[in-house]
């Protein structure tokens, strides 16, 4: 094998370890346990003896057969009525084979070799069936024991078709006759287009080869391929060849659960990428219509970079002008700042969240509430379609609530995250910007120079000895309201201006965090799990064919 048996176990465990909401692969996994289980046992027995198990209808002579190899009458025997109820179990002295509550006899005629009677396939009672099942288990090397009128009973044959390629199978022709023809090329025929594998064929006459053992002289009747049997037995029946026949039937057993494996689960590996991809696919339609719902709560709101870059720019305030804006900001936003002193109004809402997280200097404790109607009604909508592919390659249903509750929660993260780092950075930049030194003093220069004249046109009145007009303090009062109020409308124009950069710049942040690698991909988490989780097994279950399903045992 390319691998060694022991790996291949493993990874064949873990594809049955699988109970996820995948059908084909959890409906397997049952019967590839039990496989597993089978082939970790065959495996540590490779070193022990052969178990030969004696199978075939009432009345071929399979006692018969079991006494003539041991030469003694170990076994009950009839022509003519089921005589076996339980197995008789012949093995060499001292040999350990744990036979639960069968008949043991020890012998020494087979060194290597146990052999074990099996009641009839073709009974009715249900108990002895049950009994031959447990035996074929059990068994390495399958004796096919019919007789010219019984060798093709479907009873037997049920029984073995489930151990094609597990176990290696010889066929005993028992009561040969020389006036009978033998039933050889019929008996393989059928065997070849069943498709069984067959080691060996021998035709007995059991009953007078046992006649001769016993009484230990020569009988009329020949005995046919009895020597060749026994040659069989004895002789090419090596330690060696049975380690060799215990591997093959391993090996059989499994590329025969791999293949079945192959044919249910691998198969289906190109339906399971071809979902990735609508998974995908629903994955983008999701992002795009969820970054359309937050760029309409949020970012199409201006009031609120307004607001955040104004709260930056009363704390950076220089000059008259910023200074009295900081001013005018406050009286502004004090119905505002009232209602959050209310009680019950600690917990903020998406809006005010968001005007917090873009404003405030210190990191947002609270959690980020982004859950709404629209965005639950545009989950469920593509959910649906993708719970309908998903039905339809055979995956149970997955809690769609809990997969919402992490969507919401893991988009608020993320426009949190838009919101605490470069929004909040190009809030921060466009402040200081607006608030620097050289932007303060172009927008006093205006009042100041005002102010100048003023004083200058006061003082040059009072050393003249004159007196001021009547109106001149309303009219200078009054172009400097006229001064200070364009000014603060440009600084206001200015600011609602770098909002405005702001916020669109955060919504293009947005959109790319929103459209995260694959990897990061938000939405149907649950899905995309088993999903992932499906195709690897099933990959793993091509990777397995490709390396068992090539090796051919009987080269």
């Amino acid at each position: 094998m390319p691998g060694s048996l022991a790996d291949l176990v493993a990874r064949l465990r873990r594809l049955a370890a699988y109970a996820g909401p995948w059908r084909p692969l959890r409906e397997q996994a049952p019967v590839l346990e039990a496989r597993v289980r089978e082939l970790r046992e065959r495996e540590t027995r490779l070193d022990d003896l052969l178990v030969v198990a004696l199978v075939g209808g009432s009345g071929v002579g399979k006692s018969t057969l079991l006494n003539a190899i041991a030469g003694d009458q170990l076994a009950e025997t009839s022509e003519f009525r089921p005589c076996t109820a339980t197995p008789t179990v012949y093995h060499p002295p001292g040999a350990r084979f744990d036979a639960g509550g069968w008949r043991m006899v020890s012998g020494s005629a087979l060194e290597h070799l146990v052999i074990v009677d099996t009641p009839d396939s073709d009974t009715v009672i249900k108990e002895h069936r049950e009994t031959v099942q447990e035996v074929l288990a059990r068994c390495d090397l399958i004796l096919i024991c019919g007789s010219p009128e019984k060798y093709l009973d479907e009873a037997t044959w049920s029984l073995l078709r489930p151990l094609q390629g597990e176990r290696t199978m010889a066929c005993i022709e028992t009561k040969a006759h020389s006036e009978h023809e033998s039933v050889r090329s019929h008996w393989m025929a059928r065997l070849d287009d069943q498709r069984f594998n067959i080691e060996g064929y021998f035709r007995l006459n059991a009953r007078a080869t046992l006649d001769r053992k016993l009484h230990a002289t020569a009988t009329d009747d020949p005995e046919f391929d009895w020597q060749a049997f026994e040659t069989f037995l004895r002789e090419e029946l090596t330690r060696e060849r049975v380690r060799r026949i215990k591997r093959s039937n391993a090996i059989g057993l499994l590329t025969k659960t791999v293949r079945d494996l192959h044919d249910r689960v691998g198969a289906r590996a190109p339906e399971l990428a071809a979902l990735e991809k609508k998974l995908n696919e629903t994955r983008n339609a999701l992002t795009r219509d969820t970054t359309a719902i937050v760029r309409k709560r949020l970012f199409a709101e201006p009031h609120l970079w307004t607001y955040a870059l104004s709260r930056e720019l009363d704390l950076r305030a220089l000059g008259i002008v910023q200074t009295l804006y900081r001013l005018l900001d406050a009286v502004r936003s004090l119905p505002v700042r009232m209602a959050g002193w209310l009680p019950g109004s600690r917990k903020m809402r998406t809006g005010r969240q968001a005007a917090a997280l873009l404003s405030s200097a210190r990191a947002f404790q609270e959690d980020f509430v982004l859950a709404s109607d629209a965005i639950h009604q545009c989950y469920e909508s593509h959910r649906s379609e993708l719970t309908l592919a998903l039905a339809q390659a055979a995956f149970d249903s997955t809690d769609g609530e809990a997969g919402y509750n992490a969507y919401v929660e893991a988009v608020g993260r993320r426009v949190a995250e838009v919101l605490r780092g470069p929004a909040r950075d190009r809030i921060v930049s466009r402040a200081r910007r607006l608030t620097s030194w050289p932007v303060a003093v172009v927008f006093d220069v205006g009042p100041l120079a005002f102010l100048a004249y003023t004083c200058y046109h006061i003082l040059a009145t009072y050393f003249d000895a004159s007196l001021l007009r009547a109106g001149f303090l309303v009219h200078s009062l009054s172009v400097l309201a006229i001064i200070l109020t364009a000014e603060l409308l440009i600084l206001s124009l200015l600011m609602r201006l770098s909002a405005w950069t702001a916020r669109n710049a955060a919504a293009r942040d947005l959109r790319h965090a929103l459209s995260a690698p694959k990897k990061n991909a938000l939405g149907f988490h649950p899905e995309a799990e088993a999903l992932r989780e499906a195709r690897e097994l099933a990959e793993e279950t091509l990777a397995l064919a490709a390396e068992v399903l090539q090796y051919d045992p009987q080269k």
